[in-house]
């Protein structure tokens, strides 16, 4: 049944259980009038015959949905296959990752300080294990925030007793028939586990030969139509307009892919509805500490300016280019990020409020 793969990392540091998860209720498909072929493999879209193959049968289509949604990244390191390395994309991957735990492991490296990474450092942290968590370029959470927000939140990370090993790629790991370790430069680090955080991509392999097109993801219009007529898609799986950056891009978040499967079957179903495009918009929860980025970061930007507030309870940040906010950075408090959000998603100039926008008490009038 549909689940929050969101939840998982929280499934693994039991914050939640697992029957909390599910989205929708065991009698949904039928209550919908829905026909709910679970457990069944799509190998192939034929557009010219407007079929499906699954599982060696063929189902015929008027219009079609595609929603696949990503699958973790797995770089060709040596030793990736062997016996105590995990991915988290699924409900299969945290149950396995939780009977490894039960088995005995104690010292976890966790591949990556992205999203998914940290998330999974602070799920086994909870758990128990000692873990480190090694990561290519040179501070946490690289594409969410800029050096000095991840700073604050690293010193959060680190009192909980997560290491961290950064600038350092892992060029193997270790092991002969269970995992003993990972080899980073000419240092080796032991662990009993490792779990891969690098990232997702979108699920795609299965529409070749289809035509429709696929770049970094399946290329979407507003409509969430594809290249192909009478084809659909949404979720982690797609490219669409992001409107902030002016491109198509790839963003695997939970609030894109709910909106464009809104809107998808809106365009499905014949009433015509368009897509605002992909919202650049991330929180995470780091040990109860609200931690937020929305837009983009300095890295993607050029002649910009910078806001900033510190407390002894938050780190805030701005980033501001032709007097319109480009990015923002929260850290403890971020009581006011939605009208942030707002003013970010219209393109708002802010000149004359910059000053008071970081204040916890400020509230933008439309």
């Amino acid at each position: 049944m549909p689940y929050s793969p969101c939840s998982l990392p929280h499934l693994i540091g039991g914050d939640i259980e697992k029957k909390n998860i599910y989205r929708v209720e065991k009698d949904f498909f039928k209550k919908n009038k829905v026909r709910a072929l679970l457990g069944t493999r799509v190998s192939k879209i034929t557009p010219k015959n407007r079929t499906v193959l699954a599982d060696g049968g063929k189902i015929k289509y008027d219009k079609l949905m595609i929603a696949a949604g990503s699958v973790p990244l797995r770089p060709p390191i040596p030793g990736i296959d062997t016996t105590g390395v995990f991915s988290l994309g699924n409900m299969a991957d945290a149950d396995r990752i939780l009977k490894w735990v039960r088995k005995g492991a104690k010292k976890a490296i966790v591949l990556g300080a992205g999203f998914i990474g940290v998330e999974c450092a602070i799920a086994l942290q909870k758990l128990g294990l000692q873990v480190s968590v090694f990561e290519m370029l040179d501070w946490v959470l690289p594409k969410m925030l800029d050096e000095d927000t991840s700073g604050e939140v690293q010193k959060v990370l680190e009192k909980e007793g997560i290491e961290f090993h950064l600038g350092q790629q892992v060029s193997e790991i270790i092991g002969k028939g269970e995992v003993s370790g990972v080899l980073a430069g000419k240092k080796k680090t032991s662990c009993d586990m490792v779990v891969l955080g690098i990232g997702v991509r979108p699920n795609t392999e299965f529409l070749k030969g289809s035509g429709i097109k696929v770049n970094h993801g399946v290329v979407v219009d507003e409509h969430m139509r594809t290249s192909v007529k009478d084809i659909y898609a949404a979720g982690d799986i797609v490219e669409a307009d992001d409107k902030i950056r002016g491109t198509k891009r790839v963003n695997a978040i939970w609030p894109n892919a709910i909106e464009q499967g809104r809107i998808a079957g809106y365009n499905i179903s014949g009433q015509e509805k368009e897509y605002d495009g992909v919202e650049s918009l991330n929180i995470l929860d780091v040990y109860g500490i609200p931690v937020l980025s929305m837009g983009m970061t300095s890295f993607e930007l050029k002649d910009f300016e910078i806001e900033r507030s510190k407390t002894n309870r938050s780190f805030k940040k701005l980033l501001l280019k032709d007097g319109k906010i480009a990015g923002v950075q929260m850290v403890g408090a971020i009581r006011n990020s939605g009208y942030l959000l707002s003013l970010v998603k219209r393109g708002i100039e802010v000149d004359d409020i910059r000053d008071d926008l970081l204040e916890d008490r400020f509230v933008v009038r439309f």
